[in-house]
């Protein structure tokens, strides 16, 4: 009521300050300071001087949300109040709370054309009911909380919540001529995939908040059209508005995501035979189902708690800004918050706000374990389908000055040593590398002094349970397959391919 009071004593003030011109006019918002005026240049030159000396504090709100990913078999184990938890269309209970919900169910709806992601928002009411269900999953194993960051915001801004990861895709192939061949290099560009929150609060009153959420959710693809290094992203964004009490959570759920993998199975021992190894292996194709719940829970600031809060941004160079937000956390008050990778800054920041004492135990913390030294890690990548010293040129793209990488040719092994954000990313690109190269190629091979038909069945022996081999001229033959076993038979031709 206070500032409500305050702001109808500046609208009278303004008002006198005024002439009466039809034309003027004076609109205030209390619930986001602003203050909107029609009049002449010489009036409004006249309100600029008096607005400075009226100090008033635009209230702040705090958006805490948890992503959450639950197992999808709980709702055939604990009924009514786990299907309003996952998103499910359930009938309202009294005074528990309401749903809304429109769209297609699941992502894999979107490939056929159905639109946007059906998301169920749930307003709850009864927030020790919803606690306990919660918590009982996480006991079991059957809910984990991914993420659960907080941001500061005003009134009437907008405040972004991302929980993403950067996925590398091949953008271009360009060609530069080495002892008069040309070589194709490869580059990569990264795409966001994961969640993100765009709330916009507006306190009405003094203990409603009006809240316009944008959940995105961006997911990819790998198809055999197309391979990894060209996966299909999907980005939908189900907006909606909703009214809560102060300290009030809404529910996202209803999503339910579907990721395709391929694995190779086969009998111990048998499988890892030579040659005849191949027949006793099978490629299967499997599904994972995942439900991803999204709670949004805004606290209208008192000015006591906003009291010496203080805003900073880390840069991480070597350390992983996920894993640095766990400790980092631990340090702060309980007003305190931090947001992972905001998006006003660089990539792998830290965004806290909190007492100056705490930012500077965040900053000497941060001293400590953020050195190449404390962050140095070694991963050793075997690879199945990709040529190492091919892999071994994309990593060097990401390495720091202080990382390493070291080929082991007869392993096809490549040992990396370098800090915790740069392997995360190499990992990721390796991931890529795998996947498109697991895809089956055809290259057509030219013998100067075999014939075909002599090197056709040893050349069988090379061949993954996808590949296979042709004779299609008298010294000529066309390889399908990987592009690992392509290598392999290419050097192992060079060497009895002599006169």
């Amino acid at each position: 009521m206070v500032g409500k009071k305050l702001f109808i004593c500046i609208l009278v003030l303004l008002s006198f300050s005024l002439p009466l011109f039809a034309e003027s006019s004076i609109w205030i918002d209390p619930s986001t300071g602003r203050i909107t005026v029609k009049t002449t240049r010489k009036q409004m030159r006249e309100l600029e001087k008096i607005l400075p000396k009226l100090s008033v504090q635009t209230r702040q709100i705090q958006i805490e949300a948890r992503i959450i990913e639950v197992s999808t078999q709980i709702t055939k184990k604990f009924g009514t109040y786990l299907e309003q938890l996952t998103g499910l269309e359930v009938k309202e209970s009294p005074g528990e709370g309401s749903s809304f919900i429109y769209g297609p169910k699941n992502l894999s709806d979107l490939s056929q054309g159905l639109g946007s992601l059906r998301f169920t928002f749930y307003r709850i009411t009864n927030e020790n009911k919803f606690e306990t269900i919660l918590n009982m999953l996480l006991s079991r194993g059957m809910a984990r909380i991914l993420s659960s960051p907080r941001v500061v915001t005003v009134s009437g801004e907008v405040a972004g919540i991302y929980v993403t990861t950067e996925v590398p895709y091949l953008s271009s192939i360009t060609y530069r001529v080495v002892n008069d061949k040309e070589v194709p290099e490869e580059h990569y560009s990264y795409a966001t995939v994961g969640v993100v929150l765009q709330v916009l609060p507006r306190i009405v009153g003094e203990d409603l908040v009006e809240m316009s959420v944008i959940p995105l959710v961006g997911d990819y693809e790998v198809t055999a059209e197309f391979g990894s290094q060209h996966p299909i992203f999907k980005r939908q964004i189900s907006p909606t508005n909703v009214t809560v009490k102060d300290g009030e959570s809404l529910v996202i759920g209803g999503l339910i995501s579907r990721k395709k993998s391929k694995q190779t199975i086969g009998l111990p021992v048998v499988s890892h035979l030579p040659i005849i190894g191949n027949i006793f292996k099978s490629r299967v194709e499997t599904t994972e189902e995942k439900n991803l719940i999204i709670t949004i829970k805004p606290h209208v600031l008192k000015p006591r708690e906003i009291r010496g809060r203080v805003k900073r941004i880390f840069h991480l160079k070597y350390a992983l800004a996920q894993e640095v937000a766990r400790d980092v956390r631990k340090l702060l008050s309980p007003d305190g918050t931090i947001e992972v990778n905001p998006k006003e800054a660089s990539p792998n920041s830290i965004l806290v706000r909190d007492r100056e004492d705490k930012i500077k135990l965040v900053q000497s913390l941060l001293n400590e374990i953020g050195t190449f030294k404390s962050q140095q890690r070694q991963k050793i990548y075997k690879l199945s389908y990709t040529n190492a010293e091919n892999a071994k040129k994309v990593v060097e793209s990401f390495l720091s000055p202080y990382g390493s990488v070291k080929v082991i040719k007869k392993e096809n092994t490549l040992i990396v040593e370098d800090g915790a954000y740069q392997i995360s990313l190499i990992n990721s690109a390796i991931s890529v590398l795998e996947q498109y190269n697991s895809q089956p190629r055809v290259e057509q091979i030219q013998l100067s002094f075999i014939s075909a038909d002599k090197v056709a069945e040893k050349v069988k022996t090379f061949l993954s349970t996808q590949g296979t081999v042709k004779i299609v001229g008298e010294k000529t033959i066309v390889v399908r397959d990987n592009e690992r076993v392509i290598e392999k038979i290419k050097e192992y031709l060079t060497e009895i391919d002599k006169p």
